[in-house]
């Protein structure tokens, strides 16, 4: 709609006053005040319902696990569950163009887990265009050591004999990430299931220091929603790191920037940290091994129910 007012003033202004006027629409779009965290109203909207009935949203539970026997239970309220589960990291694989997926579980935590949760991304995504209204349904914090830790710490509630009872109490402790970042964007295609997690570490170090839980996810059908246009020379991928946002092109239904509508599994591979005030690099990649390998072994377990049977993980 930009590009259509920008042709219409064109036209009757001239070039000069279109592009002033494109400078003025889009500062305001970046720019102007939201409503910030804590917006329940937005996770239970209309809104929220038509983003999980266009995807079909699923989420398979292995009961014989003991850290996901309770979840999408009444006992996701009780208190000896939140000790269990806070503080929680969720691994939201892979990032796709838009992990669509972690955005509906945003809308639905509250109901399989009990708690909100926040979403750790770039703080660039704050004043992009369009882009920042995903605060709404996500609750987004700068994904940085000192923020990522703030939304970690649980609740006092949780550890004395308060209540939580309202659902106003029920935040903090939680936060939800792509580990794969901007890099899993660009590495995404249709039909590959591909997790490009490199050298990083800072997130599983955060988690061991805060003794979380970490809940290692796989959003089947993500990679399938978009198709990504890039240059030859990896151009757009150095720019889009180096500023820590995401530039590049991408279509989907109908070749328009619409995601096809793909059905989402969601599968889950828990793992609670021994609680470390400064991890070794050995004890990193100790937890980056039962992490992810976990993950591995889930998704080759699970992959079948989700309709995906010949499908095969690659994580580099």
């Amino acid at each position: 709609w930009i590009l259509a007012v920008t042709t219409l003033v064109a036209v009757v202004l001239g070039a000069w006053l279109a592009l002033a006027s494109v400078v003025v629409v889009t500062v305001i779009l970046a720019l102007h005040p939201t409503p910030r965290h804590n917006l329940r109203f937005f996770r239970s909207s209309r809104l929220a319902l038509a983003l999980i009935r266009y995807f079909t949203f699923e989420i398979l539970l292995d009961r014989a696990d003991p850290l996901m026997k309770d979840v999408a239970t009444s006992e996701v309220d009780s208190k000896s569950f939140q000790k269990t589960h806070l503080p929680a990291v969720y691994l939201a694989c892979p990032h796709g163009v838009f992990n669509y997926g972690a955005i509906a579980w945003c809308c639905v935590s509250r109901w399989m887990c009990g708690w909100y949760q926040y979403t750790g991304g770039a703080a660039a995504v704050f004043h992009v265009p369009g882009l920042r209204y995903m605060d709404l349904l996500i609750w987004l914090v700068a994904a940085d050591r000192k923020n990522i830790k703030k939304a970690l710490q649980v609740p006092p509630a949780v550890l004395s004999q308060g209540s939580f009872e309202s659902d106003g109490a029920r935040v903090g402790g939680m936060i939800g990430m792509v580990p794969d970042g901007i890099l899993g964007a660009f590495r995404s295609k249709p039909g590959v299931d591909e997790l490009a997690i490199g050298r990083k570490r800072g997130l599983l170090r955060i988690a061991m220091e805060e003794g979380a839980t970490v809940y290692a996810t796989w959003f089947f059908g993500t990679n399938d929603m978009l198709t990504v246009v890039q240059d030859p020379w990896g151009l757009m991928e150095k720019v889009s790191r180096k500023f820590q946002a995401g530039m590049l092109g991408f279509y989907g239904r109908w070749g328009l920037p619409v995601p096809r509508r793909v059905a989402v599994s969601v599968i889950v591979a828990p793992y609670k940290c021994e609680k470390e005030a400064s991890p070794s690099a050995e004890q990193l990649e100790d937890l980056h091994s039962k992490v992810y390998r976990g993950l591995e072994r889930t998704y080759n377990h699970q992959k079948a129910y989700t309709g995906y049977p010949n499908r095969n993980l690659i994580i580099t």
